[in-house]
């Protein structure tokens, strides 16, 4: 099980993301090269996405699942569709965005 996605560990998500369009590409019996045409980007700016080195925009995405005929949901599989990101903080927490000092001061009105 992965750990839920956050601003530490995007890498991970782009692994995760690179890893869904694999499996989608190979059950289609499409290749990597035939994906990079259809995007419009070059054979090496893919495979930096695949790789995790380059991350995937919501565009790409988007044009993926629709070349694949498959929602974008399916493209990037439950667990990631389905994580909350940020998790909550418990009510009664003691914890707070601003340290203290940061108030200004008020007039009392």
């Amino acid at each position: 099980m992965h750990e839920p996605a956050s601003a530490t560990n995007v890498g991970d998500v782009n692994q995760r993301v690179s890893s869904e369009v694999r499996a989608w590409l190979g059950r289609r019996q499409l290749t990597q090269r035939a994906l990079a045409q259809q995007l419009g980007i070059s054979a090496t700016s893919l495979s930096f996405r695949m790789k995790g080195k380059t991350p995937w925009s919501i565009a790409e995405l988007v044009a993926v699942s629709s070349w694949l005929q498959i929602s974008l949901a399916q493209l990037l599989g439950d667990e990631l569709v389905n994580e909350k990101n940020p998790q909550p903080v418990a009510e009664g927490s003691s914890f707070s965005v601003a340290g203290g000092g940061f108030e200004p001061p008020t007039s009392g009105l």
